[in-house]
């Protein structure tokens, strides 16, 4: 089997499933609209609280790419406007951007395909056949994507889906993309944390209190220093969580021994 460690795996083929040939793409999709996770026509899903589920086995075929089945891992992305607000799933421009947790779910997922099946965590460049990477649904759909800041299927690229003029996942959500990879890259071992992401500023709260702090260190081996988020509608907790980063949860006494930023 090829199932990924700690998802919530829910199967919907068995060994008669047409099988993959090779391992080329993990192609990114966004659900689009009220449907929940999992998507059961993808490998994977992804809650918004972060959540996994795998579908199929990726030893299977997908049903989510047409002429790319037979060499792309897919994932569906959950959109629901019950948790990411209101928003017309008619308008392409609409769709909403990943939220961390989903930033941070996608990544292992590239990561892991990455370790069990080879494919590059480098931005893919189209859906062309001997094209890899990490990518995204418009690359193989025809349309008018001329308003959009991203561009669909180019010349002799395979179909990944019959229907013209697709927008999926969402520009936001394509532009998210650089940001996955780095990502995952780093969850795979290939690339060391930059100092400016995982230790200059975190985010982070104790785990006997609710309150949420931004922890500051003003230059390498300097002490740090807090300063409590007063809300989420607080403007720069909420573009440091668009920037991708997570809440950590410490133990209470780490909290307490921070002193407050002045």
């Amino acid at each position: 089997m090829a199932v990924m460690p700690g998802v919530d795996f829910r199967p919907v083929v068995g060994e008669g499933a047409l099988r993959m040939h090779r391992f080329d793409v993990v192609c990114l999709h966004t659900i689009g609209g009220p449907s929940d996770p999992p998507a059961g026509a993808a490998h994977f899903s992804t809650h918004a609280d972060g959540r996994i589920f795998q579908s199929r086995d990726t030893r299977f075929r997908s049903e989510a790419n047409a002429n790319g089945n037979h060499r792309v891992i897919a994932i569906e992305n959950d959109d629901a406007p019950k948790r990411f607000g209101s928003w017309n799933t008619d308008d392409g421009h609409a769709v909403p951007g990943f939220t961390p947790e989903q930033i941070q779910a996608i990544a292992r997922i590239c990561a892991w395909a990455h370790k069990e099946h080879g494919i590059p965590l480098v931005a893919c460049p189209d859906s062309r056949p001997g094209s890899r990477g990490i990518g995204y649904h418009r690359q193989g759909i025809d349309g008018n994507f001329g308003p959009f800041a991203f561009g669909g299927r180019v010349p002799d690229g395979e179909v990944w889906t019959e229907h013209f003029g697709k927008v999926c996942p969402g520009d936001r959500r394509i532009s998210q993309i650089p940001q996955i990879i780095k990502r995952a890259r780093i969850i795979a071992g290939l690339d060391e944390p930059e100092l400016e992401e995982d230790e200059d500023m975190q985010l982070i709260k104790g785990d006997r209190a609710d309150a949420v702090f931004v922890v500051v260190w003003s230059q390498p081996g300097a002490i740090a220093v807090r300063k409590r988020v007063p809300n989420e509608d607080d403007p720069g907790f909420k573009a440091a969580r668009a920037a991708g980063y997570a809440v950590r949860t410490v133990p209470q006494s780490v909290i307490d021994a921070i002193p407050d930023m002045h």
